[in-house]
Protein backbone atom coordinates (compact mmCIF):
# COMPACT_ATOMS: atom_id res chain seq x y z
CA UNK A 1 0.00 0.00 0.00
CA UNK A 2 2.70 2.34 1.21
CA UNK A 3 4.87 1.95 -2.11
CA UNK A 4 1.70 2.47 -4.31
CA UNK A 5 1.40 5.20 -2.78
CA UNK A 6 5.10 6.69 -3.14
CA UNK A 7 5.09 5.49 -7.06
CA UNK A 8 1.53 7.64 -7.35
CA UNK A 9 2.87 10.83 -5.97
CA UNK A 10 6.10 10.55 -7.50
CA UNK A 11 5.18 11.85 -10.88
CA UNK A 12 3.30 15.02 -9.95
CA UNK A 13 6.14 15.76 -7.66
CA UNK A 14 8.52 15.86 -10.49
CA UNK A 15 6.55 17.56 -12.73
CA UNK A 16 5.93 20.38 -10.19
CA UNK A 17 9.53 20.42 -9.50
CA UNK A 18 10.17 21.03 -13.20
CA UNK A 19 7.49 23.75 -13.82
CA UNK A 20 8.77 25.63 -10.73
CA UNK A 21 12.60 25.75 -11.63
CA UNK A 22 12.18 28.60 -13.76
CA UNK A 23 11.50 31.50 -11.48
CA UNK A 24 12.57 34.46 -9.83
CA UNK A 25 15.28 32.80 -8.19
CA UNK A 26 16.55 30.97 -11.41
CA UNK A 27 19.06 31.37 -13.52
CA UNK A 28 16.85 33.18 -16.13
CA UNK A 29 14.38 36.38 -15.15
CA UNK A 30 11.11 36.65 -16.07
CA UNK A 31 11.29 39.28 -19.33
CA UNK A 32 9.02 42.65 -18.55
CA UNK A 33 8.73 42.06 -15.04
CA UNK A 34 9.69 44.68 -12.14
CA UNK A 35 11.94 43.51 -9.67
CA UNK A 36 13.27 46.33 -7.07
CA UNK A 37 12.97 48.86 -10.00
CA UNK A 38 15.18 46.89 -12.69
CA UNK A 39 14.04 45.25 -15.44
CA UNK A 40 14.93 42.57 -17.90
CA UNK A 41 14.12 42.32 -21.40
CA UNK A 42 14.65 41.47 -24.66
CA UNK A 43 15.28 44.86 -26.98
CA UNK A 44 12.70 45.55 -29.58
CA UNK A 45 12.87 47.93 -32.35
CA UNK A 46 9.81 49.87 -30.80
CA UNK A 47 12.01 49.96 -27.54
CA UNK A 48 14.65 51.79 -29.17
CA UNK A 49 12.29 54.24 -30.94
CA UNK A 50 10.55 54.47 -27.09
CA UNK A 51 13.80 54.67 -25.17
CA UNK A 52 16.30 57.72 -25.85
CA UNK A 53 19.62 57.40 -26.02
CA UNK A 54 18.76 53.27 -25.81
CA UNK A 55 19.62 53.34 -29.42
CA UNK A 56 22.78 55.06 -29.12
CA UNK A 57 24.70 52.77 -26.12
CA UNK A 58 27.48 50.06 -27.36
CA UNK A 59 26.02 46.60 -27.95
CA UNK A 60 22.09 47.70 -28.04
CA UNK A 61 20.60 45.98 -31.07
CA UNK A 62 17.18 44.51 -31.22
CA UNK A 63 17.34 41.01 -29.67
CA UNK A 64 19.68 42.06 -26.83
CA UNK A 65 19.03 41.07 -23.55
CA UNK A 66 19.24 43.59 -21.38
CA UNK A 67 19.02 44.66 -17.76
CA UNK A 68 17.86 48.79 -16.78
CA UNK A 69 16.37 50.77 -13.75
CA UNK A 70 13.35 51.85 -14.92
CA UNK A 71 10.83 54.69 -13.67
CA UNK A 72 7.68 55.48 -14.13
CA UNK A 73 8.44 54.10 -17.58
CA UNK A 74 11.32 55.93 -18.11
CA UNK A 75 14.29 54.01 -18.92
CA UNK A 76 17.60 54.92 -17.40
CA UNK A 77 19.87 54.21 -20.05
CA UNK A 78 22.57 55.13 -17.45
CA UNK A 79 21.77 51.71 -15.92
CA UNK A 80 21.72 49.89 -18.82
CA UNK A 81 23.61 46.44 -19.00
CA UNK A 82 23.90 43.60 -21.19
CA UNK A 83 23.08 39.59 -19.65
CA UNK A 84 23.50 36.28 -20.76
CA UNK A 85 20.59 35.61 -19.45
CA UNK A 86 17.76 37.46 -20.61
CA UNK A 87 14.72 35.60 -20.05
CA UNK A 88 12.84 32.60 -18.76
CA UNK A 89 11.40 30.89 -22.54
CA UNK A 90 9.48 28.04 -22.61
Amino acid sequence: MIKQTIKKWVLPILLLAFIGSCDRDGKCNSCGDLLGGFIYMKVTASDLAKYEGLAALDGIDVGACIRAYILEEELNVNTVSIVDDCCCEF
